[in-house]
């Protein structure tokens, strides 16, 4: 008999959103799970309540920041919960465990070619006069992050700037006084994901 596994522990809040919502659209007209005892409805709203909280928190106000925690903690709640039903509701049939998007504890999940979405790119003075550094949170299934810069708030004609494995990057050379647009571009291992929104900063 195999077993759910939740999936949720180390994943980011936007990834765990993301997770969230791709076991919803899988549970949703699944005839294998016709009677959840956490309904789609309220997992759904825990998943909108916990986004919302999110983006408000994102300039680290305390207490923002503590309503988000509180967010993500009901929202996982749900997610155990729902767990459990599949576990129950697919008598521990692999094949119907993984329909509900859930995983299988111990099975190898295999690296979609496609990267996720890049979200959250914060931006901050370099170590010295001229650097800008760059940090954003992680994407699902991406094996590179390419930072692009623009001196353009349409972004055209941007520049790549930088490759790295991390989830952060200070890039130099940069010419003081400039404002610049930056993006964080996602790569799989075949297929590139959708960067980030751009975000400007005045270099100094």
């Amino acid at each position: 008999m195999s077993k759910v596994k939740i999936g949720f522990s180390g994943l980011s809040v936007p990834n765990q959103i993301e997770r969230g919502r791709n076991i919803v659209t899988k549970m949703t007209g699944n005839a294998a799970f016709t009677n959840p005892n956490t309904t789609l409805v309220d997992v759904t709203a825990a998943i909108n309540a916990l986004e919302t909280a999110y983006n408000e928190s994102r300039n680290r106000d305390k207490v923002k920041m503590v309503t988000m925690r509180l967010r993500r903690k009901e929202f996982l709640y749900l997610m155990v919960q729902e767990a459990a039903y599949v576990q129950q509701a697919s008598g521990g049939d692999p094949e119907i465990i993984l329909s509900s998007g859930f995983s299988v504890v111990g099975a190898k999940t295999p690296n979609p070619v496609t990267a996720g979405v890049v979200t959250n790119v914060r931006l901050s003075d370099g170590s010295v006069s001229g650097n800008v550094r760059i940090d954003w949170d992680k994407a699902l299934y991406t094996v590179l992050y390419v930072v692009l810069i623009s001196v353009d708030v349409d972004f055209t004609n941007p520049v790549p700037k930088g490759i790295t494995t991390k989830t952060t990057k200070e890039i130099d050379g940069l010419t003081v006084g400039d404002r610049l647009w930056i993006k964080v571009l996602p790569l799989g291992r075949e297929k590139m994901g959708q960067a980030s929104e751009p975000v400007s900063i005045l270099v100094r």
